[in-house]
């Protein structure tokens, strides 16, 4: 009855309010989780939970030059070409622009989309993987699985206990009692 009140605006905005929180979102995007701060996060993950720092950023660097395949038109046989810096960038700057343009600007919302967010992470030895079981009698899947569950809790903004199988749980904790407390 209170929307029935409301001017339509209110209105408009009340029922996206309530379908973000459906979503576990909002409808407001400064409210949303800061993706350009998960790898300080993890950062700091690894400094309190990490007892080896064996886990090291990697950056992920792009080759010069790129592939492109496409079709002049929808039954057309499609073609490959060769996308060298200028070309790279005109590209990405078309893209935009049809972004830009279907969006009028970011006036009309992209719904149903997903956004693909790349992160990488190299776990070393000091030893190799025979002679750390060996001569160190330390299991190195356990030292991935510490690892792997630090990032995961991080990313997915969860505790270690929601990301490991039931069965599982016992034999992880065990292996690493402080991602558990």
């Amino acid at each position: 009855q209170q929307q029935q009140q409301q001017p339509p605006q209110q209105q408009q905005q009340s029922q996206a309010d309530e379908e973000a929180a459906v979503v576990g979102g909002s409808s407001d995007p400064s409210s949303g989780r800061d993706y350009t701060a998960i790898p300080a996060q993890i950062d700091a993950k690894m400094e309190e939970f990490d007892e080896d720092s064996q886990l090291r950023p990697t950056i992920i660097t792009p080759s010069n030059t790129w592939m492109k395949k496409s079709k002049k038109g929808l039954l057309a046989d499609p073609t490959t070409s060769i996308m060298r810096g200028d070309e790279q960038k005109a590209e990405k700057d078309k893209a935009m622009d049809l972004l830009d343009a279907l969006t009028k600007s970011g006036a009309i919302p992209v719904e149903n989309a997903s956004l693909h967010i790349v992160m990488a992470a190299t776990h070393g030895f000091d030893k190799t993987v025979v002679e750390t079981v060996v001569q160190d009698n330390v299991s190195p899947i356990e030292k991935v699985e510490r690892s792997t569950l630090i990032l995961a809790q991080t990313i997915h903004d969860l505790p270690s206990g929601e990301l490991i199988e039931p069965s599982q749980l016992g034999r992880a904790a065990a292996a690493s009692p402080r991602l558990f407390e």
